[in-house]
């Protein structure tokens, strides 16, 4: 990659990795907290000569979303302006800025279900950044240190309360198994999941969970279904994120 810088045979992925190198510089350490699908979008625009104000506009809520400042998100964004010359820094930093503060204002989503009790999807996102991130700072693989316990309960044929029944009754089972501060979430109606270590009791404590999802559920319906297994994280953060919303499909 010897294109000098201010020429347009840069490609998406080789602006992208300078910004990066850029960033690293000036103090953001990790990859896997800097790169957001916006990141691509953004640079992608820039190498096409399309408008960066959309990307930009996405990429400031994002580093709001993620608790980054103000200022370190117009500072990460001038290394973009530095090794891509002619960019316009003030529409950049318009757009970010924008982004930035709407996504600020936007009404925080509440972290806990009120009926479950288990978190949100969201904040078992957050919950598997700081992970990783811990993975990374430790030189340890995730897969290897963090595993989710993932409950599925079958909702076929019913409707209203009985459809949230199973789940509050899951939730309840889940918070016994696991007490010790595991994550537990909520991903659907239908499921959840506990973000927990690996240990040694792991497996014992999903086969315990499930006998106890299951003389819940049948105590209320003989007819509810629900499954209970150990699913493998993956070893980077974007993977792990696409699992999950996998999983509640």
């Amino acid at each position: 990659m010897n294109h000098p810088l201010g020429t347009t045979t840069l490609t998406s992925s080789e602006l992208q990795h300078l910004w990066f190198e850029r960033s690293a510089e000036a103090g953001w350490v990790f990859a896997s907290d800097w790169h957001d699908p916006a990141i691509d979008a953004l640079c992608e625009a820039c190498v096409r000569g399309k408008s960066v104000w959309p990307a930009a506009e996405r990429l400031g809520g994002v580093r709001a979303e993620s608790g980054v400042s103000l200022g370190e998100t117009l500072a990460d964004v001038d290394g973009l302006t530095a090794v891509q010359p002619g960019l316009d820094t003030e529409v950049l930093h318009r757009a970010v800025s924008l982004g930035w503060a709407d996504r600020m204002m936007a009404p925080r989503p509440s972290v806990f279900d009120p009926l479950t009790g288990l978190v949100s999807h969201d904040y078992l996102r957050t919950r598997m950044g700081e992970v990783y991130r811990a993975g990374e700072v430790a030189d340890r693989r995730v897969s290897a240190s963090h595993a989710l316990v993932v409950v599925r309960v079958d909702l076929t044929g019913r409707s209203g309360w009985d459809r949230i029944t199973p789940l509050i009754l899951s939730g309840d089972a889940m918070r016994t198994v696991f007490d010790g501060g595991q994550t537990l979430a909520r991903l659907a109606d239908h499921m959840a999941v506990a973000l927990t270590e690996r240990e040694v009791m792991l497996a014992r404590r999903a086969q315990l969970l499930a006998g106890m999802v299951g003389d819940r559920l049948s105590r209320r319906d003989q007819h509810s279904v629900s499954r209970v297994w150990i699913e493998r994280l993956p070893d980077s953060l974007p993977a792990a994120i696409d699992l999950i919303g996998q999983l509640d499909h």
